[in-house]
């Protein structure tokens, strides 16, 4: 899918569409990269949000077919270019890589790379966390175990790669405490937990001073993951602009006050911004 004629006429001239093309072409791809202040790079999630992003959402797109279908209008407005791609089964996998010791200083990097590939429905099958890469470049070579456990992970896309999403199998080392994306990072919401990436509800059980959470089988059809929970998210944003859409056209005026400030910061001119280049 690309809702809003794609990135092809966008008056921005770079490689987002070419990347975006060999995404919906490919069966299958593995994503790795460095750990930065506990995160991927920032490039990774410009990547993200410039080819991909909401507007590479399955759900989204089988839910606007058949509003086509039945000749109803979009929520969006106007007739949206459906990329018939959107649909393709693909498999992935997650290699993150970094200098610490200790997994607590690369702990947001895993969880984020997901936030690239749930839209698009890929079905990520495997994925790994490298430490102690330090700034050396190749001094993850160094680390013959992590070589021989990437081989792995190639060989598990392969593998899954042709499958429908529903049937491939997760074969990473560590189940984590989601069920769905197999990751440890949880938002705790009053009794109960919330996986972050997921967006699932577990309980939470604690026995003998050991610490459980568990999630119905209910619970993690409705993952974000999953595509009826990206189903479900696709008509939360209708209600919301069918709630907001009478008062757009308050919009114009209340945003003037707002253009109309001065900014403190003044921008380098023209010119100067030429010298540097």
């Amino acid at each position: 899918m690309r809702m809003q004629g794609g990135l092809e006429g966008c008056v921005l001239k770079d490689d987002a569409p070419f990347f975006y093309n060999k995404f919906m072409d490919c069966d299958g791809l593995i994503i790795a990269t460095p750990v930065w202040t506990l995160t991927t790079p920032g490039y990774f999630m410009h990547l993200r949000d410039r080819a991909l992003g909401p507007f590479s959402d399955v759900a989204g797109a089988m839910e606007l077919k058949k509003m086509q279908g039945a000749g109803m209008g979009s929520i969006f407005g106007g007739r949206i270019t459906i990329d018939e791609r959107a649909f393709k089964s693909r498999a992935g996998d997650f290699i993150s890589v970094g200098g610490a010791p200790l997994p607590n200083w690369v702990c947001l990097t895993l969880p984020l790379l997901h936030t690239m590939t749930f839209p698009p429905q890929v079905a990520i099958v495997d994925q790994m966390q490298v430490l102690k890469a330090n700034q050396q470049v190749g001094s993850v070579l160094l680390n013959d175990k992590a070589v021989k456990r990437a081989r792995q992970l190639g060989r598990n896309v392969a593998e899954a790669m042709g499958k429908p999403s529903d049937e491939v199998k997760y074969m990473g080392d560590e189940a984590g405490t989601c069920p769905v994306c197999h990751l440890d990072l949880m938002v705790v919401r009053k009794n109960s937990l919330e996986c972050a990436i997921c967006g699932v509800k577990g309980d939470i059980k604690v026995d003998g001073g050991k610490i459980t959470v568990v999630f119905s089988k209910e619970e993690q059809k409705k993952s974000r993951l999953a595509i009826e929970g990206k189903r479900i998210h696709f008509f939360e944003i209708r209600d919301v602009i069918q709630e907001l859409g009478p008062r757009y056209g308050e919009i114009p005026a209340k945003l003037g006050k707002y253009k109309s400030y001065k900014t403190p910061i003044k921008p380098p001119s023209k010119a100067r911004r030429k010298t540097r280049a």
